[in-house]
């Protein structure tokens, strides 16, 4: 059952910050005291005026099974989830966005680490440099493999795209 789906048999819905509230069916509800949330699983009802959640599903003719997401649709067989479209330019987007902070935050560091006298240093020190300094050319190879990941997904954008058109 959808929140849509349970919402309909409910009266006086009214949305809330992160969910609805609704007259209770279960028992004379001048003001609303039902709230209902969607939740990982399912459908979250309760009734702030004290009926129990198998008082409200009856009112509603429904059974508390019917609340949970992942329930066998009436032929017995369980719903298959369509996944989300991807978006591979937006994605691309994002893995540039994160390749460039990388190597931005690698030239910070490299650039730094140029005005270091390592003759004044001390072992525990100059240990801590070459640890940034190494996680510093790390980033770069990072950002390297990520600029890839985003050119490879923009090419399967623009392949895609052109298969569509072509159709």
């Amino acid at each position: 059952m959808t929140v849509d789906d349970l919402l309909s048999r409910l009266d006086r819905v009214r949305r809330t910050g992160n969910g609805w509230i609704a007259r209770c069916p279960a028992h004379e509800d001048h003001s609303p005291s039902l709230s209902v949330k969607a939740g990982d699983r399912g459908l979250l009802v309760k009734c702030w005026a004290g009926c129990t959640l198998e008082e409200v599903t009856e009112a509603l003719g429904i059974r508390v099974a019917d609340l949970f997401f992942e329930t066998p649709t009436p032929r017995g067989r369980w719903t298959t989830p369509t996944p989300p479209k991807l978006d591979r330019v937006s994605l691309a987007f994002r893995f540039e966005l994160a390749a460039l902070d990388r190597r931005l935050r690698a030239d910070r560091i490299l650039k730094a680490a140029t005005g270091f006298d390592i003759d004044e240093m001390g072992d525990k020190d100059f240990d801590r440099l070459m640890n940034v300094i190494g996680r510093a050319y790390d980033d770069q190879e990072h950002a390297e493999f990520l600029e890839t990941v985003a050119d490879d997904l923009r090419v399967k954008a623009y392949q895609t795209r052109m298969a569509l058109d072509a159709a």
